[in-house]
């Protein structure tokens, strides 16, 4: 267990009944993965959604050196981000070349992406740590792997830990076991802010689409958690029954 503290030992915040659950869910996807070490400096990125500051203040009740990074795309500040950081790490802003419409028309949510976690590398390195640790949670996890599935023609999703050029720097993501409704909840419960990063495609992503298809399927399927459903198909892979898994398909009836 590399969970230490019933407070953050920046001011000694005492964790509520839920912090204690998100945390049980970090402590268990850790000693899965083994994402993190006691001690160890950690870059966080934060784009000031409440899913990046959640994953800052619950990494805050570990004993870890945090650095928290925004890195700014659009060329837009975002209004009260530093301060909100600065209670649990030190805090950093990058300012990177503006992404204009016209550059990213096609795939903008990869094409971001890639190039924010490029300047979270250099922000790594210059911290000299190896990890950056993001916000991603469950449901992300689950929509990836349909929106791969639609519009890539792949199956594979974000994973809980990524190794980058041969172990030299790692992507973690501390809170992949967690549901999105649960950081929704502990967000109210902490006043945790939903800052505007400016994002100019968020209203039309893949990722908003495919999010929405299975919220309705949940809706409409009663007693049945889709995303849990989708998730936990990772773990049950019928490798006998995927025709183009030539290595391990088994055409035998038994």
């Amino acid at each position: 267990m590399i969970f230490l503290h019933i407070y953050c030992p920046y001011f000694k915040i005492m964790a509520t009944k839920l912090e204690k659950t998100l945390i049980r869910y970090i402590e268990e996807a850790n000693e899965e993965w083994k994402l993190f070490k006691k001690g160890e400096r950690l870059i966080v990125g934060v784009s000031g959604g409440k899913d990046s500051l959640s994953c800052l203040r619950l990494l805050s009740f570990f004993d870890l050196h945090l650095k928290a990074v925004h890195i700014n795309l659009f060329g837009k500040g975002v209004s009260g981000l530093k301060e909100y950081c600065s209670f649990y790490a030190d805090y950093q802003e990058i300012k990177a070349v503006p992404i204009s419409n016209k550059r990213i028309q096609k795939n903008p949510c990869y094409r971001c992406s890639r190039e924010r976690r490029q300047l979270l590398l250099e922000a790594a390195a210059a911290f000299n740590c190896h990890k950056i640790a993001l916000g991603h949670h469950k449901d992300d996890a689950a929509e990836t792997l349909i929106i791969n599935m639609i519009y890539s023609r792949e199956i594979s999703t974000m994973m809980p830990l990524q190794v980058l050029f041969k172990g030299t720097y790692m992507i973690i993501r501390p809170m992949y076991l967690i549901p999105e409704p649960m950081i929704l909840s502990y967000a109210r419960e902490q006043g945790i802010p939903e800052l505007d990063a400016g994002c100019e495609f968020g209203e039309d992503s893949k990722r908003r689409r495919v999010k929405e298809l299975l919220a309705q399927l949940n809706t409409e399927s009663k007693g049945i958690d889709v995303i849990e459903n989708v998730f936990s198909s990772m773990k049950q892979i019928k490798h006998g029954f995927i025709p183009f898994d030539k290595k391990n398909a088994d055409h035998s009836i038994k």
